[in-house]
């Protein structure tokens, strides 16, 4: 992006267009997109999550969690940390069916929107290597069935194709595929298979990320402290972040960050 001035449609950097017109364009799709049809973001799920454990009852009669400790946990900002807490808290008492309740509500999205904003349609035309950390299944329809990938050892580097949609944090369609605790997280970015697949995007396509925090750039961080390798390949990889007319400055402070 040039400078900072704020576009109502941002010219597309030469780099995209060279890449989709090479079929090397690779596409991070995040929690922002699905946002955009209604299903819920992390600090929602969270939110859900922990009036679930002050209003479920243990066997005693207690409430999983006191108010003081909902009020506490609430003031947490990472999100992913009180998500895991609530796993934990609602698993050991015996619900965890009401954990996977709550994140299935998170990912309902609502239809009217999804006609209108019909966010997936327009990434899809871009063309390019689709890989989504969203466990919600509205881009799957896009794709066959066979090639949409959610378990680690479909995660090879030796057969990355852009015929494949990519859930590198599982599907909602198998609970046992999904990673949403912090060390779920931390074993999935161990795994070297998975490493090298991650490696093998970063070293031969152009990114662009769309519908990304920094709470999810933490999950992508081994590009910067965790890349063990000599190599001194680097490709220009980009973001798509939205602005309103009159915050150049924040957009420039955003730049200055990333």
């Amino acid at each position: 992006m040039a400078g900072n001035t704020i576009y109502k449609i941002p010219p597309v950097p030469s780099e995209i267009v060279n890449a989709v017109n090479n079929n090397k364009l690779a596409i991070f799709i995040g929690a922002g997109v699905s946002r955009i049809i209604g299903c819920m973001g992390w600090k929602e799920l969270a939110g859900k999550l922990l009036v679930r454990c002050l209003n479920t009852k243990k066997k005693d009669g207690t409430s999983c969690i006191n108010f003081k400790e909902k009020e506490t946990l609430s003031q947490n900002d990472n999100h992913k940390k009180t998500i895991t807490i609530c796993y934990h808290i609602l698993e050991q008492n015996g619900c965890g069916d009401i954990f996977f309740e709550e994140l299935e509500n998170s990912l309902n999205a609502n239809e009217e929107l999804r006609q209108s904003q019909n966010i997936y349609e327009e990434l899809y035309g871009l063309r390019g290597l689709f890989i989504t950390t969203n466990a919600d299944n509205y881009f799957d329809s896009k794709f066959n069935t066979g090639q949409i990938v959610y378990k680690v050892e479909g995660f090879d580097p030796r057969n990355i194709a852009r015929s494949k949609l990519y859930h590198i944090h599982g599907s909602i369609l198998d609970k046992s595929s999904l990673i949403f605790m912090v060390p779920q997280y931390i074993q999935r970015y161990k795994e070297p298979q998975f490493r090298k697949f991650l490696k093998e995007i970063f070293s031969k396509y152009v990114v662009l990320f769309v519908g990304y925090g920094m709470e999810e750039f933490e999950l992508l961080d081994f590009l910067i402290t965790k890349n063990d390798s000599n190599d001194q390949i680097e490709l220009k990889h980009f973001i798509l972040l939205p602005f309103y007319k009159g915050e150049e400055n924040i957009l420039e402070f955003e730049q200055y960050y990333y």
